[in-house]
């Protein structure tokens, strides 16, 4: 694509628009090297002053990042949420412009241990559904989730949870919002199904989210671990 030079927007803005796009659109992606000054003062016939001061603007703007001696890189995926706020991974993905989705890892009803029993209030005979996904942002893996919801809510392993918010998901079709929720957080290492999952590397700081949710009646509904990548997440307390 080709700079206008009779435009009235700046020649550095339309450089700055082309890269954003070439990013949103998959081109360069998260944590990808970009193309130096030169290739682009070669793909282009702009100055180099033009293209630094398109860098730098988006290097401000947190989606490029420059490595010194290395160059210059798309940021990586950093979401942000409050611990003290019950909400979904859809919502804060949009919060902040980013794309949502999910692919589903297990969706099946099973046979709770006594434990499970005991911590989600099971009826004896009662089973459980267990739904893990892997959870992303702009294509980029950002955290493995992995829930046990009572089987009151056996009806999810008919739908598609694929790319899907279950909150929404639940909120729209069934009535159901989850109002409440206790949650813990701890340090934990990814192991090697984590790290495939995650594309991380093997004993990778992941944070551990241990939560239990009740829905706006105040009965529980499901509790859930997430194992979240700790450089592409950040908890605002």
């Amino acid at each position: 694509m080709k700079l206008d030079t009779e435009s009235s927007v700046p020649l550095y803005k339309q450089l700055k628009d082309i890269i954003k796009r070439d990013i949103s659109n998959g081109i360069y992606k998260h944590g990808q090297k970009i193309p130096s000054e030169v290739e682009f003062q070669e793909s282009y016939n702009i100055s180099r002053i033009t293209i630094r001061k398109a860098l730098q603007e988006l290097t401000d703007e947190k989606i490029l990042e420059r490595r010194r001696g290395k160059g210059t890189y798309v940021a990586d995926v950093k979401l942000e949420r409050s611990i003290s706020t019950l909400m979904s991974f859809t919502e804060v993905c949009e919060a902040q412009n980013l794309k949502p989705g999910g692919r589903i890892i297990k969706c099946i009803l099973e046979e709770p241990t006594e434990t499970d029993r005991q911590e989600m209030g099971l009826k004896e005979g009662e089973k459980m559904v267990t739904i893990e996904r892997v959870r992303y942002a702009d294509s980029v893996p950002v955290s493995v989730e992995m829930s046990q919801f009572t089987e009151k809510y056996s009806f999810l392993l008919g739908e598609n949870l694929n790319d899907c918010s279950l909150f929404e998901l639940l909120e729209k079709k069934y009535g159901i919002k989850f109002q409440n929720y206790v949650a813990v957080l701890e340090l934990v290492f990814a192991d090697k199904e984590m790290s495939c999952y995650l594309d991380v590397p093997v004993k990778c700081p992941l944070l551990l989210v241990t939560s239990s949710n009740y829905d706006q009646d105040g009965a529980f509904a499901f509790r859930c671990q997430q194992y979240i990548v700790g450089t592409r997440f950040k908890f605002m307390v």
